[in-house]
């Protein structure tokens, strides 16, 4: 559950793009599917940052949107992930971003798709 910290004064949000390879449902091994390893992104960084930043700190980065279509029986291209982050230092915000990154790096390997992210100030 979500709680506003007013010692939160550094804010930032994340675009994150998964690319990968679509297709029909009916062949999906003819695809590589981007909401799997997207939703697998969420949840290793929603881990990594209980484990890296203990409560005093006061660090949250939490995602708020997930987009990948609405067709039927359709393996999307692309899946759209919108994170927010929140901490008391830039210096949380830079180790953040850098879980962000290592993360990304293994998901692409693991499940050949490519990973995009960009601040949006």
């Amino acid at each position: 559950m979500y709680e506003k910290n007013p010692e939160r004064k550094l804010f930032f949000t994340v675009k994150v793009i998964v690319s990968g390879h679509g297709g029909h449902s009916s062949v999906p091994y003819l695809s590589h599917n981007p909401i799997l390893p997207a939703l697998r992104l969420i949840q290793i960084i929603s881990e990594k940052i209980v484990y890296e930043f203990d409560s005093f700190q006061n660090v949250a980065f939490y995602p708020t949107e997930f987009d990948s279509g609405t067709q039927q029986n359709i393996i999307p291209n692309d899946a759209f992930l919108k994170f927010i982050g929140e901490c008391v230092s830039s210096n949380n915000k830079e180790e953040i971003l850098k879980i962000l990154e290592t993360c990304a790096k293994s998901i692409e390997i693991m499940h050949h798709v490519k990973i995009e992210f960009e601040e949006i100030i």
